[in-house]
């Protein structure tokens, strides 16, 4: 469980760069995305670098959640979740 806390720490700091993006083009991500990956431009050429980084931002996202998906699958598997509960509150990653 030791190798979650800093996946969880990248998971919110991505979702705080994420909502950076969303705020200021009033989109979320998962929209933004299918649209940008359908190919689409952005209406002013000042918004390439902020939609490439926002992509790039998103695709992470999205691997760090599965990763996080699939540790747990796996702790999961060996544990129940009692235990995994203990171990998160002894090493103070349960506030």
């Amino acid at each position: 469980m030791s190798n979650m806390h800093p996946l969880i720490i990248e998971l919110h700091t991505l979702d705080r760069e994420l909502a950076r993006f969303e705020y200021k083009y009033g989109l979320l991500s998962e929209t933004f995305y299918m649209w940008y990956q359908q190919g689409h431009e952005p209406e002013d050429p000042a918004w390439v670098t902020d939609f490439a980084l926002w992509s790039g931002t998103y695709q992470l996202r999205l691997r760090r959640q599965e990763k996080y998906r699939r540790l747990m699958a796996e702790s999961l598997a060996r544990q129940d979740t009692l235990t995994l509960m203990r171990e998160a509150v002894l090493m103070g990653t349960v506030g």
